[in-house]
């Protein structure tokens, strides 16, 4: 299974030193990681900090192939979108359901992060 990948990751000096400096409110700098070590970096810092962890994409149908692969180095946990709208920017057009659904989830997932004394996932 992946559980070891991520157990041996997080036993690594560098990822301690990482995990430490996010803990401590210090942005991280630029890691430069290859993309086939993203996702599993991403697991194990989300497993050590247990905090939500926003990932940037520049295509939604890569944003989705992410998810997907992500569910397999974190199958319990819950994975949220934010898609895009379905119209172009320009266009005077409303947003379907499912996107203005989906972000809503979304917002109020993070959102509720900041509630004090708020009941954590």
């Amino acid at each position: 299974m992946l559980k070891p990948i991520i157990t041996s990751l997080q036993t690594e000096a560098a990822f301690q030193e990482i995990t430490a400096a996010i803990s401590a409110g210090m942005p991280p700098s630029n890691l430069r990681l290859p993309r086939a070590a993203r996702l599993p970096i991403l697991a194990a810092l989300h497993q050590n900090l247990q905090v939500p962890i926003l990932y940037l994409t520049h295509r939604s149908d890569h944003a989705i192939t992410l998810a997907d692969e992500l569910r397999l180095w974190l199958p319990e946990e819950t994975l949220l979108l934010f898609p895009e709208p379905n119209p172009l920017f320009y266009e005077n057009s409303p947003w379907g359901s499912n996107t203005r659904r989906d972000r809503l989830i979304a917002l109020t997932t993070l959102a509720a992060q900041l509630i004090p004394g708020a009941r954590q996932n």
